[in-house]
């Protein structure tokens, strides 16, 4: 029951380890890039981040915006999300306080350090808070655009504890399979002797009773004689 229960474990974290490989051989040491040009086309946002992150782990997530007409940048703000949609925090790059001015063709960029949540899983959604409105245009005139993009898949440090040790359980199966394999050869060659000696002592114990036999045939034989003579005995008369 321990060997099946084994081999049931190594083939379950085989299965996932091969398809975590598959998965980071495409992901691992990669850097995310999510590209946005809204409608009006007065900027450009490129937004920088690692593929992969594990939960608790804080990451630089970098924001570059170009100008295309000049215009002030009134927020830009990232808004962190988990898998089931759960906020966790966000990255404040540009506020309201503070606004940013920019000339057609200038850029701006700033890098922001963020925490992921040691509660999230799968993967991390961002929503780019961006707001902005054009020189020469009326204070009414905002406008204000709020994306969701994927910002990094999340690993898993149990599953990839799991994909490690599947080596050293495999080892250890092969050495319980060779114990079992062991074992039954001795338990083989006990059998083996236990029925050689066995059939040695049946026929030993065959001779014994036969001698038995003829020492009390023999005997009665003797003992019946005696008898017999001595009631045949002929009486004295004096």
């Amino acid at each position: 029951m321990k060997i099946s229960k084994t081999l049931i474990l190594i083939i379950l974290m085989s299965l996932a380890a091969t398809i975590m490989h598959d998965a980071n051989a495409n992901l691992s040491d990669q850097i995310h890039i999510y590209k946005y040009t809204p409608i009006p086309n007065d900027l450009t946002v490129e937004i920088k981040s690692p593929l992969e992150a594990y939960p608790n782990q804080t990451i630089k997530v970098n924001v570059t915006i170009k100008a295309l007409v000049s215009l002030t940048i009134n927020n830009v703000a990232i808004e962190l999300y988990t898998f089931n949609d759960s906020s966790f925090g966000d990255a404040i790059y540009i506020e309201k306080e503070n606004p940013v001015p920019l000339l057609s063709g200038e850029s701006w960029n700033g890098t922001s350090n963020v925490t992921i949540s040691e509660q999230a899983s799968n993967v991390v959604y961002g929503k780019l808070i961006l707001e902005w409105k054009e020189k020469g245009t009326e204070e009414s005139t905002v406008y204000k655009r709020e994306p969701t993009f994927i910002m990094a898949f999340l690993r898993n440090p149990e599953l990839e504890r799991l994909r490690n040790e599947v080596p050293e359980l495999e080892k250890e199966n092969t050495e319980l399979k060779g114990n079992v394999t062991d074992l039954n050869n001795t338990l083989t060659e006990i059998l083996n002797n236990l029925t050689e000696v066995t059939n040695r002592y049946e026929g030993e114990l065959g001779n014994t009773r036969s001698v038995i036999t003829i020492l009390a045939i023999t005997t009665v034989f003797f003992v019946a004689t005696t008898i017999y003579a001595v009631v045949r005995k002929p009486k004295q008369y004096w």
